[in-house]
């Protein structure tokens, strides 16, 4: 898992997009599983199993949450009807071998408006981990977070490694970051201030280069 940090600014959000195919960069090369990529679009980025969580959470509030595991992706038959039933079964499924939902209170049919902040981005990362997401991309996922739900979230990233995907976990929270990525890549205004391994850096050297890069710019 890599953590990507930056100072607000430092062009975290425009690295998205372009991963996510929604912007050309204006120069350098894509590789995904060392082939190059050119003219990576969503479509594409998607064809190639990179899925995006964004902060806003990107889920149908009103509706249940069968509903939104497969938005967008709905089964049908071949006379195009949908197939509810299976997908309310399979959701049950998610919900007791990777939501962790065992309350009687939870069903399919509940609505997403009534869960809280953490089980709302749980449900879409476990939504891009069962459509077979190679590559998810975790946009600020704590934002607006209670210290609670910080930690059953930071607890959902944690499966994507157990799962053995891969996950770009986009923060400026530099605590969260580093309790599950494995390197972190630090960004200041749109380049690549520096590279670390997590087993060969200190969370209080870290923040000390962070503070460094502020300031000046870099580590130097």
């Amino acid at each position: 898992m890599v953590g990507l940090l930056g100072d607000n600014g430092a062009g975290k959000s425009t690295l998205i997009k372009i991963i996510t195919g929604y912007h050309q960069p204006d120069e350098g090369e894509i590789f995904c599983n060392g082939q190059k990529i050119d003219h990576l679009s969503v479509p594409k980025a998607r064809e190639l199993g990179i899925e995006t969580v964004y902060q806003e959470r990107a889920l149908a509030e009103l509706q249940s949450l069968w509903r939104n595991i497969f938005i967008g992706r709905e089964l049908s038959n071949s006379l195009g009807f949908l197939k509810v039933k299976e997908m309310q079964a399979q959701t049950e499924q998610l919900m007791l071998e990777s939501m962790g939902f065992t309350s009687t209170a939870v069903s399919p049919e509940s609505t997403i408006k009534t869960f809280s902040g953490g089980e709302k981005q749980g449900v879409a990362i476990v939504r891009a981990l069962f459509f077979d997401a190679e590559i998810i991309v975790l946009d600020e996922p704590t934002m607006g977070l209670s210290l609670k739900e910080t930690r059953k979230l930071i607890n959902f990233v944690r499966g994507i490694k157990e799962a053995g995907k891969s996950a770009i976990f986009i923060d400026h929270n530099i605590f969260h970051v580093y309790s599950v990525a494995d390197r972190v890549v630090v960004l200041d205004r749109g380049r690549v201030a520096g590279e670390f391994m997590t087993s060969a850096i200190s969370l209080n050297d870290l923040m000390d280069k962070m503070y460094r890069v502020a300031e000046t710019g870099s580590f130097d």
